[in-house]
This record gives C-alpha cells, structure tokens and sequence, in this order.
C-alpha cells in the first residue's frame, strides 16, 4: 500500500538467515537512512523489538519508530514508557492508520487525530487516540509481495516446497479465554470474497512457484458455505495446490471436508485444548470433548490429516485432569499433537484473571511463549509443567503404534523429517558447518549486497514467526526513480 502511494519500502527479516541475520538492521538503517521504522512483534519478541526500536534510533535518530503488533495494541502506554526510542504505537489493524501516520509526518503536521495510534505529546506522555473502526472490505487490500523472499528457508523441518500464509478472513466471534482475537477484532469476522482468495493463490503460483499453502486464518471453517465456495473456485480453475487450515471441531462435516479435500486440503489443524469438559467450559470453548472425537474420527475416514493443539496446566485444573487430557489425546489418534503449556497474554481474559489474582510470577515477556510457564496455582508450581509437558511430547511421538502408522501412512516425509532433525542435532554436537548454515551465509551476503550497495533497487518482503520485523520507508520518490509498483500489505494479512 506504500508502494502504491510512491513511498521506498524495506522490509528486514533475521530469522531465516540465521545468527548473522542480525546484523542486517544496523547496516541497512545507515545505508538508507530511513524516514520511518516500522517494527511489528508480538508478545514473546516484545524485547527484541525494543532492541531494534533502539538500534535504528542510534544510528538514525532522525528515524520516526513505529510499532505494532497484539502486544502494543494493548499495553500501548506501556510500550512507549518501557522503550524510549519508539515514537508511535499503531493499534490494531495498520493498514489505513499506518499509511496516515506516514503522510502525516511527510507532511510535518501532529499525529492528534488519527485514528488507532498512540504517540508522545509535546511533553513526552503517551497520548491515546480513539480506535480506527475495522476495514470492512477486505478484498480491497493488496496481495502481500515474496518475490525478494529466500523461499528455500522458509520451510519446516527442512522439507521443500515452502508453504505460503493466506488469510481469508479476520476475526472470530468466539470468546475463548485464552485468545486476542475477539478483542482484537472487537467480536466480528470478517471475510474476503471466494473469487478473491482464489486470485491470491493463482497470484503466487505464477509469481513464485508455490503450490503449498496454509490459510492462517484464525477460524477458516467458520462459514461452510463459504469453504465450500472456496474450493469449488479452486477446482473450477484447475489450480494445482495443496493446503492446510486451522478449524473448530464443531464446523467441520462430511460435506464439507469431502469438497475441502478434493481442492486439495491435506491437513486440519484443530483446537482440541483439553479433554476435560470442566476445562473446556472454563475456557469459554462452547463444544464438546464428543464432537471432538467426532471431528477427528471423520478426518480419519476421509484420509485428512489432522493437528491436535492442547494447552495443559489450566488455572482450575487439577493433575487428574492434565493426565486425562493426554490420554484424550492419544486416543484420537492425529497426525501431530502441539503441547502449549497455558499462557496469558496481554489482551486475554486469562491475563486479566491471573493478574488481578496476583498469580503471575514472571514479567520477562520473552518468556511468554507457550512452551516456559510464567504463572504457578497449588496444583502446578513452575517445575512440574516444565517436566509434565517434555513427558508429554515424548509418550505421545515415542510409541511405536504411532510410529508405525507414520511410516505407513506417509514414510518419505517423516522419514525426511527425523534425518533432517538428527543431522541436525548431529552438527550442533559436533559444532560441524552445516548445509544450511552455508546457504544461509551465500543468501544473506548476496542481499546486503542487492540492498547496501544499490539502495534503489526496490522493495522487498518477508514475512517471520519468531522475530520481529522492521520495515524502512523513505520518503516518496519520482516515477522515474521507483520500479514498478508491487503489491505489499501490513498488518494482520
């Protein structure tokens, strides 16, 4: 959308080259000199994106820092306290706010008045605007840009093809306790049109060769009628695609799983969370552990694969309740099982609850992760989850019936997997070069050599989990000067 508006734009990831990603943001900020930083973290990566906030203030104090991001959307204040160097909070969605923020300072006039940021006043205090209202339209925003991604590492336990995020819709009307998303979406969701979504795949197959992707959204399946659009557009233009999505058990059935998987949906990643019906009720989750097991019995039938995400060590649970939910998950017998050990995060009901308890033992926000406890209850102190949750993983991927049928059921991928991990784990003993860390040092060389050494060369894109990402904007430049527009989104997409 910057780009659209003649504005320089470049987007820096660390993550996929490694250790020596690192020192990307410091040369790349003395280099273009950049009128806006824009940073975007989440909760986890909250100290990260301090540290970059910083970082592009000693080496540009003229640069105007902006964040974004779940965790500033609610401790807005907080962030600006805690980090000196940032200037601006975008709330929310920041597609419309960041684009005003940016004009609003190309033309030196205040920030009082746009909607959904949060900046300093003349004083240095935290001056809160009113929110921006929701983007209703969502087909009206740009297809996120890869063409300058290093797509051979961005692909899990290092299988190829990598797998491209689109997201279909925004929202859920849920109010699970332990999520953002109704808050952050103010309880609405919101859909972009089937053709529309269609247009982005075929987009990326041409554009990049991807054939594999994951709909990110945080409820896919909410509206069957419109998955079953979805994938009739799909087969209707004769894509060759493959992918998987996250679900509620209680919006899938035959009919639509049926349409799903002959559009090529190979994996369904559904919220089990717990096997206790008091837990389950607890959290606000509205099904059954019943229509669970229905859930997955069907995925079963029809060869779709599925995920089984847990979260274990819930405030009101006991330790007969943890143990009944590993065996609940054992016995549905997914394809793969994610462990989280209960998190409250800022924006939740469950952050809210545990705090106004004073249950919280940890403010180190790195550490909010889903994998290091940071609240302890009688039933569980710290150590036990620690040791309860490694015990989970290992009774649940060590037994040879689920090994067996792994093999069986899809050998080369998994067996692709374990020799990746074991070299893996291989070269760490050893501390030998691995493969990927050379590919990784020739691909980060050759983009600082791209970027550094030709600042106008045009804008790039990547998109990170685990770390945050800085954007760099420099001021509009002539249609003579810039390359041809491409298309580039912010925010949530």
């Amino acid at each position: 959308m910057l780009e659209e508006r003649g504005f320089k734009v470049w987007v820096v990831d660390a993550h996929p080259f490694g250790q020596g990603g690192l020192s990307l943001l410091p040369l790349m900020v003395k280099r273009i000199k950049p009128d806006v930083a824009g940073i975007t973290s989440t909760t986890s990566t909250i100290s990260l994106a301090y540290k970059a906030a910083n970082v592009v203030k000693r080496v540009s104090p003229g640069s105007t820092v902006v964040m974004g991001g779940p965790h500033v959307t609610f401790l807005d204040r907080e962030a600006l306290e805690e980090c000196e160097a940032l200037d601006v909070v975008v709330r929310g969605e920041g597609e419309e706010t960041l684009i005003e923020v940016i004009e609003r300072l190309e033309a030196g006039r205040s920030l009082k008045g746009v909607l959904g940021v949060t900046h300093r006043g003349p004083d240095g205090r935290a001056v809160r605007e009113p929110d921006r209202p929701l983007i209703e339209d969502l087909d009206s925003l740009p297809f996120p840009s890869y063409r300058h991604l290093p797509l051979d590492l961005y692909r899990s336990f290092g299988l190829k093809p990598p797998s491209l995020p689109v997201v279909t819709s925004r929202g859920c009307p849920f109010k699970c306790s332990f999520c953002v998303a109704w808050r952050l979406y103010k309880g609405k969701w919101r859909k972009r049109s089937p053709s529309n979504v269609v247009d982005e795949l075929e987009h990326h197959v041409e554009t990049y060769g991807v054939t594999d992707f994951s709909f990110v959204d945080d409820l896919f399946t909410l509206s069957r009628r419109r998955v079953k659009e979805i994938c009739r557009e799909i087969r209707r233009r004769g894509l060759k695609v493959t992918w998987g999505c996250s679900a509620r058990v209680d919006t899938i059935d035959r009919d639509t799983l049926l349409e799903m998987k002959a559009a090529g949906c190979h994996t369904v990643y559904f919220g089990v969370e717990s096997g206790s019906s008091k837990t389950l009720s607890d959290m606000g989750k509205g099904f059954t552990v019943e229509r669970t097991v229905e859930a997955f019995k069907l995925c079963r039938e029809l060869g779709v694969s599925t995920v089984a995400s847990v979260i274990l060590f819930w405030p009101t649970e006991t330790r007969r309740d943890v143990e009944e939910t590993l065996r609940f998950v054992k016995s549905l017998d997914s394809d793969v099982a994610q462990f989280c050990i209960a998190t409250p995060f800022p924006g939740t009901e469950l952050y809210d609850r545990l705090k106004s308890e004073g249950l919280l033992c940890e403010e180190d926000w790195s550490k909010y992760d889903i994998v290091t406890p940071v609240f302890e209850t009688a039933q569980f102190d710290r150590k036990y989850m620690v040791s309860k949750w490694k015990r989970a993983y290992l009774s649940f991927y060590l037994r040879p019936s689920y090994v067996a049928k792994q093999l069986v059921k899809r050998s080369l991928p998994l067996l692709k997997a374990m020799l990746h991990m074991f070299k893996r784990g291989l070269t760490y003993r050893l501390r030998l070069p691995s493969i990927d860390q050379a590919l990784r040092a020739n691909l980060l060389e050759v983009f600082l050599r791209r970027v550094l050494l030709k600042v106008n060369h045009g804008p790039g894109g990547v998109r990170t989990h685990d770390l945050p990402v800085i954007s760099l904007a420099r001021r509009r430049c002539s249609a003579a000067a810039s390359d041809a527009p491409t298309r580039l989104s912010y925010g949530p997409r």
